[in-house]
């Protein structure tokens, strides 16, 4: 062998395979975080006292990122049955 020639791998090394959720993940985040700010913000203009105002928008936001965290996976299942 030459010394000038490396050996080569042949699987070249590929970007982990769960990188593609960081923005997907992020994505999920700000839609929640948009979905809760809406509902605080009507809850705030129905006359509702800030404290409940609060507590609606974090159920709200709860509610909205275990939906969206939910659909991941119903997704991943519905395009292995094709």
């Amino acid at each position: 062998m030459n010394p000038s020639q490396q050996p080569t791998d042949p699987a070249p090394t590929a970007s982990h395979p769960h990188s593609n959720w960081i923005p997907w993940l992020l994505v999920m985040i700000l839609f929640s975080a948009l979905v809760a700010t809406c509902t605080g913000f009507l809850t705030t203009l129905d006359g509702t006292p800030p404290s409940k105002a609060l507590l609606q928008a974090g159920t709200a936001f709860g509610s909205t990122a275990l939906l969206c965290l939910a659909a991941v996976p119903a997704i991943h299942q519905l395009r292995k049955h094709r």
